[in-house]
């Protein structure tokens, strides 16, 4: 999301079952605004083994962007506005994935395929080489934030990383 090759990276390892998340994903979104096309965002996943609906979300996110990119990310805006519906299981992220007019049939078949399912473990994975554990954990131009801080935190690692020259906006 946002115009690759900007100057600002930002890398979220997230669950669409964390409440945490929910937090996270409002951060980025007022990131988003402000820095515009200086802030390329790039979501990866994370899914915690103790949210029943995590990996199954995920698995549908990854299905839909096989589709199409922006039905993806309209589809995890949906999922993080609507976290409590989450509870609902596929009812749910079947209605939400069918409200976008995503193809149901090609659907069904790709949320289980080993694409899917090796983009979320490579996703897993590369968490754990940057030690995160929970979520959301987010890596901005090489600076680990682990957990949901709002966006004046950004904001101070974004103005650290101007203030040494590693960023120009």
């Amino acid at each position: 999301r946002g115009k690759k090759g900007a100057p600002l990276v930002l890398v979220e390892y997230s669950d669409f079952e964390c409440p945490y998340c929910t937090r996270g994903y409002n951060t980025v979104v007022e990131l988003m605004k402000k820095y515009g096309d200086k802030l390329q965002f790039i979501y990866k996943h994370l899914p915690l083994s103790f949210h029943r609906q995590a990996m199954l979300a995920s698995q549908y996110y990854e299905a839909i962007r096989l589709q199409n990119e922006e039905k993806a990310f309209k589809f995890h805006d949906e999922i993080f506005k609507n976290q409590r519906k989450l509870k609902n299981g596929e009812k749910f992220l079947k209605a939400t994935a069918k409200s976008l007019g995503v193809n149901m049939n090609k659907l069904a078949k790709d949320y289980k395929s080993a694409p899917v399912l090796a983009r979320i473990e490579e996703d897993q994975k590369e968490a754990a080489k940057f030690g995160m554990q929970g979520t959301p954990g987010f890596i901005l131009n090489g600076v680990p934030v682990k957990g949901a801080y709002p966006t004046s935190h950004f904001d101070g690692i974004i103005d650290e990383l101007k203030k040494r020259g590693k960023v120009k906006l």
